[in-house]
C-alpha cells in the first residue's frame, strides 16, 4: 500500500509539470506592451460608445475608459474622453476634475483646455458665479496661448470678455478668431457683432451679409426670422424675404444700413456664441430674453422672493386636487430701463431655463408701457414683445443740435435745416441728411463735412442743408459720425405750408454772433442760436426774410417792420399780478421803414436786451407792405440770462 501511495504522488507531480507546460500564455504576467496594447483598445471602444448619445452607451464608455486607466493612468486622452463622458451625464464636476487632469498631463492638448473652458462655461450661465466666468475665459486663453491660429479658443473668448466689461479685449479675439483656422463662419459673426458695439456699422453689415449664407440652415433661421423668439407673424411681418423684414423701421435713414436690423443680428450673434452649446444644441428662454430686450442691467441667481419650487396639481376627473412641489432654480433678469423684471425658472437643475409655470412675485413679462410711452427712443414691436432702441450707447452718442428754418419762395418754401454738433478744430465730423415725405419716401439726401462754428470755433461744428418743399408734411433726419465712431441723431417733424397769395414772411431766425460777418459780398451765412439765450451785454440778433412785396413805380418795394419784446406768461411756473401785467405790454419795442429792390427781402434786426432782468421772454415781428397794406406776424421766445 505505501508503493501505490508513492506512485500515486509521483504521478500527480508528473501531471502538474506536464499541465504548467501547456497553460495558456494568457496565465502567464502581462507585459507592459501588452498592458498599453489593452489600454487603448479599450480608449477606442470607448470612443466608439460615445459616438451614440444613450444612456447605455455613455455608461459602456465609462467602464471601458475608468479599465483602460487602471491599467494606464497617465493617459491624457482616456482622462479627456472620461470628463466627455461625465459631461454628458450632467456630473460638471467630476467632468473638470477629468479635464483638469487631462491638462496637466498634456498641456499642449488645445481639446482638453477647450473642454475644461465649455465646463466652466456651463457652470458659469448656470450659476452666475463670476469665478466660473473667469476660470473659463482662462482656459480659452490657455487654448488660444497652445494654438494661437485656432480660431474655436478665441471664439470661445469673445462673448466671455464682453460679458467681463472688456469690449477691446472681445473685438481682438473676434478677428484673431477670424484669421484662424479652421475658417468658421461664427467668426464672421462674432466681428460683425463686436464691429457694431463698438461703432463700425458698415463693417458690422458687411460681416453679417458675408456670414449668414455660410451658416448651418437652422442657425440662419433666428437671423432671418424673427418668430423663433415668439413674435407674432403680423409683428415681425412672416414670409417677407429678410431683406425687407425691417422695411419701414430703419431708425437713421441717411445712413446706408438699418441701425435696427443690426441690433437684432448683433443680439442674435451673441447669443448664439454665449448660450450656444455642442450638448445643448437647443438655445433656451435666456437666449430668447436677450435677444428681445438686449443685455440686462442685472442678472441675479435665486434672489429673495424669486419662485425656487415647481407645483404641479393632479386635475384628473374624480381624483382629489394633490399638488406636487419640485425645487427649481431662478434666474432675476433686470430691465429698469423698461419697468420689468425677467424671472427664468431651471426645472431641471441642470441649466436649461424656462418662463416659471406660474408668474412669481418678481416677474412682468412685458415692458411698463407707460415708459415705453415716455421713451421716444424706443422702438416697441409687438406690443412690446421686443424692443429696440434708436439711440447708441452712451458711450457713443455725440452730442447733436439741429432746426429747421422755412423761408418763402415762388411756388414752394425754401426748408434750411441747421446742424451743430460738439467739436474741436482737430475733429473730423461728417455730417448726413435725408427729407421724407409723409409716407416715408426719400425726396432728397446730402452729406458734407461739417465747418468751424464762427461763434465758438473752438468747441462747436457746423452744417446746413436746404430743400424746396411743396405744401406737405416732411419729416428731417440729421446723422453724424466722428473719427471717434461716436455717433448723432436728430428727427423732426416740419410742415410746409400753402404759399400765400400775399405778403409772405419766413420764420423767425435767432442767429449768434454779429449779423454783419455773417453777410458777404456773395452769400448770407446764417448760424443759429440754438439756445435762444442771450446774455450780457450783447443785443439779441434776428434774421427773417419778406417775399411778395409789392414793387411801387419806381421798381421798389417798400415795407415797415415792427419788432416788440414781452414778458412769456405762457412759461412754467406760477406769476405774479405785476409779472402778467407786464406781459401785456411790450418791454421793448421799435418800428423801422425799409426800401427793396424787386419783392424779396433779407433783414436783420439787432434788438436790445440789456437792460431786461433775467427769465424768459417772446419776440414778435409785424410787417406790412406800405404798397398794398397787407401784414404779417410771426414770433419766437428766448431767454435773458
Amino acid at each position: 500500500m505505501r508503493r501505490n501511495r508513492v506512485r500515486s504522488v509521483f504521478l500527480l507531480a508528473v501531471l502538474a509539470a506536464a499541465c504548467s507546460m501547456w497553460s495558456p500564455a494568457s496565465a502567464a504576467p502581462r507585459a507592459p506592451a501588452d498592458s498599453l496594447a489593452r489600454a487603448k483598445l479599450l480608449v477606442g471602444w470607448a470612443r466608439e460608445a460615445l459616438v451614440t448619445p444613450t444612456l447605455a452607451s455613455r455608461e459602456l464608455a465609462i467602464r471601458h475608459l475608468r479599465k483602460s486607466l487602471a491599467l494606464r493612468p497617465g493617459d491624457a486622452e482616456a482622462w479627456l474622453l472620461l470628463g466627455l463622458a461625465q459631461e454628458m451625464g450632467e456630473y460638471g464636476r467630476l467632468a473638470r476634475q477629468c479635464f483638469r487632469t487631462a491638462t496637466r498631463l498634456n498641456p499642449d492638448d488645445p481639446e482638453a483646455w477647450l473642454c475644461l473652458g465649455r465646463s466652466w462655461k456651463r457652470a458659469w450661465l448656470r450659476t452666475l458665479d463670476p469665478a466660473a466666468r473667469d476660470s473659463a475665459a482662462a482656459s480659452f486663453a490657455a487654448a488660444t496661448r497652445v494654438r494661437p491660429r485656432a480660431a474655436d479658443g478665441w471664439l470661445g473668448l469673445v462673448p466671455l470678455r464682453y460679458e467681463q466689461g472688456d469690449a477691446a479685449g472681445a473685438e481682438l479675439a473676434a478677428a484673431r478668431a477670424l484669421d484662424g483656422f479652421p475658417r468658421r463662419a461664427e467668426a464672421l459673426l462674432a466681428v460683425g457683432y463686436m464691429s457694431y458695439r463698438n461703432g463700425d456699422l458698415e463693417r458690422a453689415d458687411s460681416c453679417f451679409q458675408a456670414a449668414l449664407p455660410r451658416l448651418d440652415p437652422t442657425v440662419r433661421e433666428l437671423f432671418e426670422h424673427p418668430q423663433w423668439i415668439g413674435l407674432s407673424a403680423n409683428a415681425a411681418r412672416a414670409g417677407q424675404p429678410a431683406a425687407s423684414a425691417w422695411e419701414g423701421l430703419d431708425p437713421d435713414p441717411t445712413t446706408p444700413v438699418n441701425e435696427l436690423e443690426l441690433e437684432y443680428e448683433t443680439r442674435v450673434a451673441h447669443a448664439c456664441l454665449l448660450f450656444g452649446d455642442p450638448l445643448h444644441p437647443e438655445l433656451d428662454s435666456r437666449a430668447s430674453t436677450y435677444v428681445r430686450y438686449g443685455p440686462p442691467a442685472a442678472v441675479q441667481f435665486n434672489p429673495a422672493g424669486s419662485p425656487m419650487t415647481v407645483e404641479y396639481t393632479n386635475l384628473k376627473p374624480g381624483r382629489d386636487h394633490v399638488a406636487s412641489s419640485f425645487p427649481a432654480d431662478a434666474q432675476v433678469w433686470s430691465y429698469p430701463q423698461l419697468g420689468m423684471q425677467v424671472v427664468l425658472q431651471d426645472r431641471s437643475l441642470l441649466g436649461h431655463y424656462t418662463p416659471p409655470a406660474r408668474a412669481g412675485t418678481l416677474s412682468n413679462p412685458t415692458p411698463d408701457r407707460r415708459v415705453l410711452a415716455a421713451r421716444s427712443d424706443l422702438v416697441s414691436l409687438g406690443d412690446g414683445f421686443v424692443v429696440f432702441s434708436t439711440l447708441p450707447p452712451r458711450d457713443q452718442q455725440l452730442e447733436l443740435r439741429a432746426t429747421t428754418w422755412r423761408f418763402p419762395g415762388a411756388g414752394s418754401t425754401r426748408m434750411v435745416t441747421h446742424v451743430q454738433a460738439g467739436g474741436s478744430p482737430s475733429d473730423s465730423l461728417w455730417t448726413r441728411w435725408v427729407v421724407l415725405d409723409a409716407q416715408g419716401r426719400e425726396l432728397g439726401h446730402d452729406a458734407r463735412l461739417m465747418g468751424l462754428s464762427a461763434c465758438d470755433p473752438a468747441a462747436r461744428r457746423v452744417g446746413e442743408f436746404s430743400y424746396m418743399l411743396p405744401e406737405g408734411a416732411y419729416e428731417v433726419v440729421v446723422s453724424s459720425r466722428d473719427q471717434h465712431r461716436r455717433r448723432g441723431l436728430v428727427r423732426m417733424r416740419v410742415g410746409i405750408d400753402a404759399d400765400p397769395p400775399g405778403l409772405a414772411l419766413s420764420d423767425i431766425v435767432l442767429v449768434c454772433g454779429d449779423p454783419a460777418q455773417a453777410v458777404n459780398a456773395t452769400s448770407l451765412r446764417l448760424e443759429g442760436n440754438l439756445d435762444a439765450t442771450v446774455r450780457g451785454t450783447r443785443p439779441l440778433a434776428a434774421y427773417f426774410e419778406l417775399d411778395h412785396l409789392k414793387p411801387g413805380a419806381n421798381g421798389r418795394g417798400r415795407f415797415e417792420y415792427e419788432y416788440t419784446v414781452h414778458l412769456d406768461t405762457q412759461a412754467p411756473g406760477k406769476r405774479t399780478k405785476q409779472e402778467l401785467d407786464l406781459g401785456a405790454a411790450p418791454l421793448v419795442a421799435a418800428t423801422r421803414e425799409e426800401q427793396t429792390q424787386g419783392s424779396l427781402r433779407r433783414q436783420f434786426v439787432t434788438v436790445p436786451t440789456q437792460r431786461l432782468p433775467e427769465g424768459r421772454y417772446v419776440l414778435k415781428i409785424r410787417v406790412r407792405d406800405l404798397e398794398t397794406g397787407e401784414q404779417a406776424e410771426r414770433s419766437i421766445g428766448f431767454v435773458r440770462d
